[in-house]
């Protein structure tokens, strides 16, 4: 039995099931046909659309009752035309009958049937050969185009039995839209994953995980989280689900997969419980195991392409491992480590996917050649020094730290957060040091200074004196007292100056008054 406690915003608004495709007053083409299916209620069974409280029922209709209403229209239209026929075929009767012609039922059906009749329909009515043949050349005109039109419904009918025949074997292949069970029965996937490997089945699992679940699918891109269908971004993960839900249907995750060529998908299952009973849950694979227990839904294997995130709630902490991270980027990096789909065969570095593989090989296993001087550096670092000191080229910093709030970027996270406080009235954070009196905008700051000052962390070697530093730029500044170089100047004075840091300490220095 229905019940009337389900969300009403998305289901069919004829069948009541969930996952609907389009709106039931919009105007669609079939064939080349324009469709309004609430007009074709109303032609067909006079049937009104009411569209009260709009915002909290459902105006949608689903694929299969759409085929349902065209077929019902299609039907009716063809009774109809038999109708205005059969009465043209009447009407003309009467008409000869009040000429003076009278005919019984039987003479009729012969008159159908035959080309030329000749009757005697009374004693004192007869009807000469020139006005028969007259009359039975107009019935047989109206009987071969009854005939002809007939024969051109059928061959309509016949191509849109063989479409809807069609339709209903692919949808088969999908999650319908009034169950999330899919029809293992009539899929052997043993022969489908010998034919096209494991791709297909472990789709099909993951599909019916999240149509029987509140996890939601989403992905990470450009330092924020965006949706896995459409691309929109999101700061919080609470406003990506709502818009999952709301805009997007299993079916247009399914086909998101198969361009994706079935790669494994980011889930968010901080809130995890089951669509079916509501029980709340921790892990897919305990999902997994309350559908086949509880409710009978069948898996051949128990895999699938979800990886597991738990943001809202436990922060930035890996599901698989105890590892906990300050950066989502960085723990997507160490989600790789669990998946040893594809492993480089240069340093045994595995990862999720092909894409992040080829990645890897680009960024750290090709050699970089310079075009000017055919000179080979292991590393994109090494020729973007040679080419700045060599060449004169100019590299831009990436700015990887959008701001929410307005179209402005930034190379590193502290300007971003400085950028927060003065323009959109952000309160300044502060990380206070807890081995002296400093305070830092960001934690990460926090932490570099603690290494560096306090730890004496200083792993990177001068090649010249072989002198420790913290970060590699602070190699990159030491390595000017070796060669000399002063490639900065001052605009003012034509001061040169080894590093960036020299010459901003002169411009405040000595032109802070011009300033």
């Amino acid at each position: 039995m229905y019940s009337f406690e389900r969300n009403f915003k998305n289901i069919c608004r004829c069948c009541r099931s969930e996952g609907c495709f389009k709106s039931i007053s919009g105007e669609y083409y079939d064939s080349g046909q324009k469709e309004n299916y609430e007009n074709m209620l109303k032609e067909t069974f006079n049937i009104n659309i009411i569209h009260k409280n709009s915002s909290e029922i459902s105006t949608m209709i689903c694929d299969s009752c759409i085929l349902k209403l065209r077929a019902a229209l299609a039907f009716k239209n063809m009774v109809v035309a038999s109708e205005e026929k059969l009465s043209l075929y009447f009407s003309k009767l009467q008409s000869d009958n009040d000429k003076g012609f009278q005919y019984s039922a039987s003479v009729k059906n012969d008159l159908i049937k035959s080309e030329t009749l000749k009757t005697e329909l009374d004693e004192d009515h007869t009807m000469d050969n020139e006005q028969s043949d007259r009359f039975d050349d107009d019935l047989l005109s109206i009987k071969d185009e009854i005939e002809c039109e007939d024969k051109d419904q059928y061959a309509v009918n016949n191509r849109k039995r063989k479409l809807e025949h069609r339709t209903r074997k692919s949808t088969r292949k999908k999650l319908t839209c009034g169950t999330d069970e899919i029809p293992d029965s009539e899929k052997d996937w043993t022969k489908i994953t010998e034919r096209r490997g494991r791709g297909p089945i472990l789709r099909e699992n993951s599909l019916k995980l999240l149509s029987n679940s509140t996890m939601f699918v989403f992905q990470w891109n450009k330092s924020r989280y965006t949706c896995f269908c459409c691309k929109q971004p999101f700061m919080d993960m609470c406003s990506l689900r709502d818009h999952s839900n709301k805009e997007h249907s299993i079916q247009n995750i399914e086909k998101k997969i198969i361009t994706q060529q079935n790669r494994l998908l980011k889930v968010e299952i901080s809130s995890l419980s089951c669509k079916k009973c509501k029980e709340k849950l921790n892990t897919i694979d305990d999902l997994l195991q309350h559908l086949i227990k509880n409710h009978e839904i069948k898996f051949d294997i128990k895999e699938h392409l979800l990886i597991p995130f738990k943001i809202q709630t436990e922060g930035l902490k890996c599901q698989l491992c105890p590892e906990t991270f300050r950066k989502f980027r960085l723990l997507n990096v160490h989600v790789n480590r669990h998946y040893k789909n594809h492993v480089c065969h240069i340093c045994g570095a595995s990862f999720t996917n092909l894409v992040f593989l080829n990645l890897h090989r680009t960024r750290s296993h090709k050699t970089f050649n310079c075009n000017e001087c055919d000179v080979t550096f292991p590393n994109r670092t090494d020729k973007k020094r040679h080419d700045r000191i060599e060449h004169n080229v100019k590299y831009e910093r990436k700015l990887r730290f959008p701001c929410p709030y307005c179209d402005e970027r930034f190379f590193q996270e502290n300007f971003k957060i400085q950028h927060l406080v003065e323009k959109h009235g952000m309160s300044k954070p502060e990380y206070k040091c807890s081995l002296c009196v400093k305070v830092f905008i960001t934690k990460s700051l926090c932490n570099n200074h603690v290494k560096n000052v306090h730890m004496k962390e200083k792993k990177h070697e001068c090649d010249i004196c072989h002198n420790l530093f913290y970060t590699k730029s602070d190699v990159t500044r030491h390595r000017v007292t070796h060669t000399g170089e002063k490639k900065f100047s001052c605009s003012l004075c034509n001061s040169p100056f080894s590093t960036r840091d020299s010459l901003r300490r002169h411009m405040k220095r000595t032109h802070e008054v011009l300033n």
